[in-house]
């Protein structure tokens, strides 16, 4: 059974792809509470256990490289069944990891499942749809996904409470066997036998150059990688600022940190109703604009004392913003490519995740400064964030809505 592209794509199709993205955030939200636990029982410093962070991350941007001319070559079904089962193998070996750098190097090949998966996702999203339906398609993936970060924070902090940080690994194995499950049964391939490339080293190699030469790929696609780097230096830090700083004990932080999310999958809900009227352009501009000014106004209530209200208020206008700005640039970055959009998609993954993976050692060294550095980082890259936009936007379409229509 195949899927083709077309303006309506079932719910199930649509859900099953969006539990499948969601594994990603929930493996890393789920622990972040769990980071000076993990750090007590090592005996390690919490940079050092930040590094299951960072190598989680570095993975799934290197690993998209990697996967995208395989998923182009043997189609989607059979990557995404191996990348979920890396997924769960990896967290059940990681909840009886003797020590860190075990921990590490598991999180690593985690890092690896899930993003053989990010790039099967994202390329079945343009098997079937474009333009304003791929729009929608990606913020209606957004809004699934945006209920990892609101509830896994806080499971993570109900578990780790009460049966500490392996039992949060078991918990991410378990979840990944329930997503395969799901997989198997809704799932069908989207890409024909007939429109599969051969895989070769070389001809790979000239894709991903093709592409990164393309400026209507490369500036949107560093727009998106700019606001993936707000988003992990908000993760980074907000673990330290909220518990350390302000106090709060690691459930209460979950609750907040994922009170926080829903505003992100409000954002992509917001950009999926509105596509079709305001247009790509007009939306990621004023995604960007929320996230700028909710990061000034973390940065004013750092600055000003007014504390953790105004914190978390600035950074839930700034993570709205941020639910808006992803779908749509995300959309801009896959319509930019009408083939090969497996290695379309594992190159803007790469680009954005690693970039991104530098922003929790980089939040973790402005935190050595105190939470008024922290949201300085944060404001800095906001501006990254608009003037990169105002670049691609340069390059696009003035609405895909009146292309679509």
């Amino acid at each position: 059974m195949q899927v083709n592209q077309s303006s309506s794509v079932p719910m199930k199709f649509a859900v099953g792809l969006g539990l499948i993205g969601a594994l990603g955030p929930s493996a890393i939200d789920m622990y972040l509470s769990s980071l000076p636990e993990i750090a007590r029982d090592y005996q390690a410093s919490f940079t050092h256990v930040q590094l299951t962070l960072t190598f989680f991350l570095l993975a799934m941007g290197a690993g998209q490289l990697l996967f995208g001319p395989v998923v182009d070559a043997y189609g989607r079904r059979k990557p995404l069944i191996a990348g979920l089962l890396l997924f769960i193998v990896c967290s059940f070996a990681a909840a009886l990891a003797p020590s860190l750098d075990t921990l590490i190097a598991l999180r690593f090949f985690q890092g690896l499942g899930s993003a053989l998966t990010l790039v099967v996702i994202m390329s079945m999203v343009r098997d079937v749809s474009h333009g304003v339906a791929a729009t929608k398609l990606f913020a209606l993936l957004m809004t699934i996904e945006g209920v990892a970060p609101i509830l896994a924070p806080a499971l993570g902090g109900v578990i780790d409470a009460h049966f500490g940080w392996r039992a949060v690994m078991l918990v991410l194995a378990g979840l990944g066997v329930v997503v395969l499950i799901n997989s198997l049964l809704t799932l069908p391939e989207t890409l024909a036998a007939n429109q599969r490339e051969p895989l070769r080293l070389r001809r790979a190699a000239r894709t991903y150059l093709g592409i990164l030469r393309d400026r209507r790929f490369l500036r949107p696609a560093l727009a998106v990688a700019a606001v993936f780097f707000f988003l992990f230096a908000y993760i980074g830090g907000a673990t330290l600022v909220y518990q350390q700083h302000y106090g709060m004990s690691g459930q209460h932080f979950g609750l907040l940190f994922g009170a926080t999310g829903i505003a992100v999958m409000l954002g992509a809900l917001f950009a999926s109703r509105r596509v079709a009227r305001l247009g790509l352009n007009r939306l990621s501009t004023l995604g960007v604009r929320c996230m700028t000014a909710g990061a000034l106004l973390t940065l004013l209530s750092a600055f000003s004392g007014i504390g953790l209200p105004g914190v978390a208020g600035g950074m839930a206008l700034a993570l709205f913003g941020l639910g808006i700005a992803e779908s749509t640039l995300m959309s801009l970055v896959m319509s930019s490519q009408q083939t090969s959009l497996g290695s379309t998609a594992a190159l803007l993954g790469a680009i954005q995740l690693s970039v991104s993976s530098s922003a929790s050692p980089l939040a973790a060294l402005a935190l050595a400064h105190g939470p008024l550095a922290w949201a300085v980082l944060l404001t800095a890259s906001t501006l990254v964030v608009c003037g990169l936009t105002a670049l691609c936007l340069r390059d696009a379409p003035v609405s895909f809505a009146l292309a679509d229509h």
